[in-house]
């Protein structure tokens, strides 16, 4: 009776320190959760992983970035800012929001967001659930939509034969127990097959375990109320359920970073009966097979699940510093407002001003005088208002527009194009643009640096009065003084400055309406201590040549 007493005391205690750590691991999970709130992760960030969900599903969509735009505006710096995600899940829905601006002028997340953003105990209680599916595996999720997961055998019918004559020769060797040699051959035929059959259960390893977490947690929000009821995922939830039934087949012995509770010899008991029968290799494939019919199930949750987390990361950025609005979306025609607009990722970056009516802007300004990071400025931000209806502004009013650019342009070495073949690659690209029905953003920093000052010029004005046909609308910045000029019926003229002062320059990073009447090159050159014979060579040739006066 002792005994037995001592023993319930421990179970007791066994349960007790279980349910303490659990809920001792919880509160820890809810201080990080609570501390993160409105601010960037720290977390090293697997872009090849993170893209793969934008890059697998191919659904029909209004636009996506180009390589050369991402590069421009250092998308996934951008990403790595913007992204407060709980889960993998919501991350790699995230990323694929990001690269596709939508068309749609209303943010479907707007009310989740509100929601979450005064329900601070409900958003806490959806992100522990969401960290269930942070662990590296969801990515791996994405490759169960793929249109084949997983190719039987030519031979794979006789293995039904191999099944049916194993279970023959185990009742007949009762009676007959010479058969056991030939059972025993089987036996040994089977394990093989059950081995060589890993290799195609390894690369399911994490995507059916994460597949079942995703599936739960799907349950689990489904019931949070009202805002989060949606008969299409019960459905999905429903169609699902005959997988989570025969996962468990493989889960039993996969390492899904879960400890099994079974002891060792009980689990290698387990293998060697699923060895033998062939149960894991049937099961694997039924399970593929079945997947594959049920592809937008699968997609459906995994888009309810990473809508509701990118909500809230939506709501975590807002509630950050940094200082965000709304955008205010017009009908199509050539018009931007932007008030106290700035870019993201500089610390203490200067707010800027600008209103586009009727026509498009040329830019000139100095060196370092900030025209890059205002082109920056404008094209993420137009990028951010038709993807997670967040501006880094007062206000952003805009009509809703396909955005493309040329800002940063590397020689390509590697496939032996020169700086000019590139440009003259990526330009063909933008006007290709031109003459489609969706009105289009062109942000351009100088067309055609890699030729010569004439030809440039004259090749830089056709394409600039090209790309403003329609209701296009360009911003483009350039050292070509020339072209203010030539352009002057379709661009309105701005720029950017600077002040010597003390012998330095010093920029205000401001843009202001007008045309540039000064350069600084030369100026440069005099307060970098270059001898006073280059500096009077340079302002003479200058001068005769035409150009504009210098910074005094």
């Amino acid at each position: 009776m002792e005994y037995l007493i001592l023993g319930a005391i421990g179970i007791i205690l066994v349960v007790f320190l279980f349910y303490r750590n659990k809920q001792g691991n919880k509160k820890k999970q809810l201080g990080e959760i609570q501390s993160s709130w409105g601010k960037p992760k720290l977390d090293s960030f697997d872009f090849n992983r993170i893209s793969k969900y934008a890059d697998i599903v191919n659904t029909e969509k209004f636009h996506r970035l180009s390589g050369q735009t991402t590069e421009d505006i250092d998308f996934y710096g951008l990403f790595e800012f913007i992204d407060r995600t709980s889960s993998k899940v919501g991350q790699q829905y995230l990323f694929k929001k990001l690269i596709e601006p939508t068309h749609n002028t209303v943010d479907p997340s707007e009310s989740l967001i509100k929601l979450f953003t005064g329900d601070k105990q409900l958003r806490e209680s959806i992100q522990i659930e969401l960290s269930k599916l942070n662990n590296s595996g969801a990515y791996y999720i994405t490759t169960l939509l793929k249109d084949k997961l997983l190719e039987k055998p030519r031979w794979f019918n006789l293995l039904i034969l191999d099944f049916v004559i194993l279970i023959s020769l185990l009742i007949l060797s009762v009676k007959f127990p010479v058969l056991i040699l030939v059972l025993i051959l089987f036996l040994t035929l089977n394990m093989f097959l059950h081995y060589w059959n890993k290799n195609n259960t390894f690369q399911f390893l994490r995507s059916f375990p994460q597949l079942n977490n995703l599936i739960n947690v799907s349950k689990v929000l489904v019931k949070k109320g009202d805002e989060f009821s949606d008969k299409k995922i019960e459905e999905s939830i429903s169609d699902l359920k005959s997988f989570q039934q025969k996962v468990f087949l493989i889960n039993l012995t996969i390492d899904n970073g879960i400890k099994s509770e079974l002891s060792f010899v009980a689990t290698y008991l387990i293998e060697l009966i699923k060895a033998f029968f062939l149960v894991e290799v049937f099961a694997l494939y039924r399970i593929t097979k079945e997947l594959e019919s049920k592809k937008s199930s699968i997609q459906n949750l995994f888009n309810y699940v990473g809508h509701i987390d990118t909500a809230i990361s939506i709501a975590s950025l807002r509630a950050g510093n940094e200082k965000t609005c709304l955008p205010k979306f017009i009908s199509a025609k050539k018009e931007l407002i932007l008030k106290n607009l700035y870019h993201p990722l500089i610390e203490d970056c200067v707010k800027n001003n600008l209103t586009i009516t009727n026509k498009s802007i040329l830019i000139t300004g100095s060196n370092m005088s900030g025209k890059s990071t205002f082109l920056r400025s404008l094209i993420i931000n137009s990028i951010l208002a038709q993807t997670i209806y967040t501006c880094f502004a007062d206000e952003f009013t805009s009509p809703i527009l396909k955005q493309f650019s040329s800002i940063r342009i590397d020689d390509d070495l590697f496939d032996g194009k020169s700086y000019y073949f590139q440009e003259v690659e990526i330009m063909a690209k933008l006007i290709a643009q031109v003459e489609s029905a969706d009105q289009n953003l062109f942000v351009l920093d100088e067309v055609f640096k890699g030729t010569n000052t004439i030809e440039r010029i004259a090749s830089a004005k056709a394409i600039l009065s090209y790309l403003n046909r329609n209701e296009n609308i360009v911003i483009v910045a350039t050292h070509d003084i020339e072209l203010a000029d030539m352009l002057a019926q379709e661009y309105d003229l701005y720029h950017f400055t600077e002040t010597v002062e003390n012998k330095a320059l010093h920029f205000d990073h401001t843009i202001k309406s007008g045309q540039l009447k000064t350069r600084n090159a030369i100026k440069i050159l005099e307060l970098s201590n270059y001898p006073a014979d280059v500096i009077k060579e340079a302002q003479e040739i200058s001068s005769s040549l035409g150009a504009w006066p210098q910074i005094p």
